[in-house]
């Protein structure tokens, strides 16, 4: 099933790789001032905002996996996801990964398990495309403080950016053949829940156990395929965003000023469309409906970092632009509902966060791109970190209420 995979897609691959690399190479040759200066400012952004929020996440899912934990979790929270999105179990923990580390850190973690043989290839993409959120760095810190001068509304656009994430992959659920063709479909049979002869507890236990046995690398072993497997996937991911930063600016000095700018860099690249859109000087709802849009989309460059870590394991990445496309019409129709009543709420309830003195410094001269301090930084992983295990904490005790409820 694989190697029909890689035939039926190698032949529009190449062509699209022949095509992208023709015009990277148009961009440089025809504004090379000004792809050096597009290709600092996405370095910029890589190095300032992705690689510290990304890398730890990577790192950490890479343990959990070996560790057995992700595989015992799973096993608890299996009949909560099932009946939710039907989805396995260990999409409980891909779903806070993705909501706290941003992309591709749920499609990194979707692979490895399907490498692994613990899900099925369906299942791999349908939790790749629902798990994919921006990370809270991105929005609250760069989009609602750096562009916008209101943290306020950066958490306003993290609330809908996660509300409507999750409503388009119960949709993306509804909308699917339903959870019998999902389990007769992949190159690997998915095991039925064991009957509960046992505690769900002992069985976790059991699974991570054995998880843990048939991985078998030493503790120093298993941190430094980490660590090497997490700074890979970054540098792909790095090498896309410069790639797009250079081919975003030589198309906006290129094409007419009646196309706008915002529309061009939004479909591309998310980081610089956010930028765009913060810029124009249309209504706040307006901007802030688009901004939500484009975050749900998440752009070209994107799908292409996702597209790189799953097609490698035979995964197919058609789910993935359904529900991006499903993520940013939600998005963008929330936003403008909620925006009246939360905008009469937000300066009442959180005025502390306009005196959190978050500093921007800029990427470069003359360049005008708001990026985040180290000291930031720092402090947010610390937070994402913490919002990660608060999620697992919270959906593990709903699991368990759950439970209670239907015994």
């Amino acid at each position: 099933m694989h190697s029909e995979r890689h035939a039926g897609g190698s032949l529009p691959s190449t062509l699209l790789f022949g095509l992208s690399a023709i015009l990277l190479v148009i961009c440089i040759v025809y504004a090379p001032g000004e792809a050096f200066h597009a290709s600092g400012q996405g370095l910029s952004i890589w190095w300032r905002v992705v690689f510290p929020a990304l890398l730890p996440f990577l790192v950490l899912t890479e343990i959990l996996l070996a560790s057995g934990f992700a595989h015992g979790l799973g096993v608890l929270l299996e009949p909560l996801t099932r009946r939710g999105l039907g989805l396995p179990g260990s999409y409980a923990w891909v779903l806070p990964l993705g909501l706290t580390a941003g992309f591709p850190a749920a499609a990194s973690a979707s692979a490895s398990l399907y490498k692994q043989g613990k899900i099925t290839a369906l299942e791999a993409e349908r939790m790749a495309s629902t798990a994919h959120f921006g990370s809270p760095m991105l929005l609250v810190v760069v989009i609602g403080t750096g562009y916008m001068s209101r943290p306020e509304l950066g958490l306003f656009l993290l609330a809908v950016h996660w509300l409507s994430g999750i409503a388009a992959g119960v949709t993306l659920h509804l909308l699917s053949s339903g959870t019998r063709s999902l389990r007769k479909t992949g190159s690997v049979a998915p095991k039925a829940s064991p009957k509960p002869t046992v505690s769900r507890f002992r069985l976790a236990a059991v699974q991570m156990e054995d998880a843990r046995i048939a991985d078998g690398r030493s503790f120093g072993k298993l941190l430094g395929d980490a660590v090497s497997a997490g700074v890979q996937t970054l540098m792909t991911v790095g090498g896309y965003m410069i790639i797009f930063a250079v081919v975003i600016h030589v198309l906006l000095s290129a094409l007419p000023d009646i196309i706008p700018a915002y529309s061009v860099a939004g479909a591309l690249e998310i980081h610089l469309g956010t930028h765009a859109v913060a810029e124009t000087a249309m209504p706040p709802a307006i901007v802030s409906a688009l901004l939500g849009a484009f975050l749900g989309w998440s752009g070209i460059c994107a799908y292409l970092q996702v597209r790189a870590v799953l097609k490698p394991v035979g995964l197919g990445s058609a789910l993935f632009l359904v529900n991006r496309l499903i993520h940013g019409a939600y998005a963008y129709v929330l936003t403008l509902l909620l925006w009246r009543p939360l905008t009469r709420l937000l300066p009442g309830t959180l005025p502390a966060n306009a005196e959190t003195g978050y500093a921007v410094i800029r990427s470069g001269e003359g360049m005008g791109f708001p990026i985040p301090e180290w000291k930031q930084i720092a402090g947010l992983i610390q937070m994402q970190f913490s919002l990660f295990f608060l999620l697992i904490t919270g959906i593990l005790i709903l699991s368990l209420i759950t439970r209670k409820r239907s015994s």
